[in-house]
């Protein structure tokens, strides 16, 4: 999450924006080396990307990657790159069972949201441009997408004007889609101080938002119709970065997160209630030394295999890295 204007007057203002949504971007920050020599090559994360080179740091060194695995426990890392200059992705797979992703869009000037689509299991990627009508910020960024009982796409997101780490309350928003690409602004549906990275999902019997609370923790809020959240409290597990958690079907959800602050690790937890959490036994994913893994968002896909996205960073990096050795999957 970076403020940068469409017109950059001066390299300085650049890099002190930039700076300022880094701390943002702490929980749910990835920079993710390019893709091994002879593997596909990544998608720019925008139809029409900014120049090479003018940005440095922050999102615009982010890259979504992918992990595949058979049970949801073991895990093996694709080896590639599936967007360039991409961040907090979450993913969903549609009624025709393509595999879509949204992300922040940091190819953009300012970055927002942004979504694209595989139709072959998640090797390649098209972006499709997604767009807000009647977006009530300068940009929607740390997006969240369900799809709703009758078919519609519901994107949440946090919007934000200015610096995303100014203090005070911060607003996340709802806009509401028929293709998932296109949607209409609803409303403001939460707000609480310092709110960055929402997660929405359906619990079975409500909506269920787990969102960060800058310099705080990860707080917990719920809705009965998804369109007006109430804080409930911080969620217990502490020192883990989450995401929205995966139903398995039978009373249970496993949670997917990244410990912090040191980012490396990637576990799995159990919860009937997804407020108390038991950690399952192993690790899901572990990042190659020097470098981050965060924002493990997982999807079933429908031949019953499980797909991750997430991001890799190398903590304060200006300039993308060499390709490191991929992370380790358990």
């Amino acid at each position: 999450m970076k403020e940068w204007k469409a017109a950059i007057l001066a390299l300085a203002v650049l890099f002190a924006t930039l700076a300022a949504a880094a701390y943002v971007s702490g929980r749910r920050s990835g920079a993710l080396p390019a893709a091994p020599p002879g593997g596909p090559q990544a998608a720019p994360s925008s139809s029409s990307p900014v120049q090479p080179g003018a940005m440095q740091g922050g999102p615009y060194t982010h890259r979504v990657m992918s992990a595949s695995s058979p049970d949801g426990l073991t895990w093996t890392p694709d080896g590639r790159t599936l967007l360039e200059h991409a961040s907090v992705p979450c993913a969903v797979v549609t009624p025709s069972g393509a595999l879509r992703a949204y992300y922040v869009d940091a190819g953009q000037v300012p970055e927002t949201a942004n979504c694209a689509e595989s139709t072959d299991g998640g090797a390649t990627f098209r972006v499709l441009g997604l767009t807000i009508e009647g977006l009530p910020t300068e940009k929607a960024v740390d997006p969240s997408i369900v799809i709703l009982p009758d078919g519609r796409y519901r994107l949440y997101y946090f919007g934000v004007s200015g610096s995303p780490a100014q203090a005070g309350e911060h607003s996340i928003y709802s806009a509401v889609s028929e293709d998932g690409v296109h949607f209409v602004q609803e409303k403001e549906v939460f707000r609480y101080p310092g709110l960055v990275d929402p997660d929405v999902f359906w619990t079975g019997s409500d909506w269920m938002m787990y969102v960060f609370s800058i310099g705080k923790e990860t707080i917990v809020a719920r809705s009965a119709d998804g369109l007006s959240f109430e804080y409930t409290g911080p969620l217990s597990l502490q020192r883990w970065g989450t995401t929205a958690p995966v139903s398995l079907g039978d009373g249970r959800f496993r949670l997917y997160a990244f410990d912090q602050p040191a980012s490396t690790t990637v576990a799995s937890f159990l919860s009937t209630d997804c407020i108390n959490w038991t950690r399952e036994e192993g690790t899901r994913l572990s990042a190659p030394q020097g470098f981050q893994v965060t924002d493990p968002f997982v999807v079933r896909m429908p031949d019953g295999t499980w797909k991750m996205v997430f991001k890799m960073q190398q903590p304060n990096a200006g300039q993308p890295a060499p390709p490191p050795v991929p992370p380790t999957g358990y």
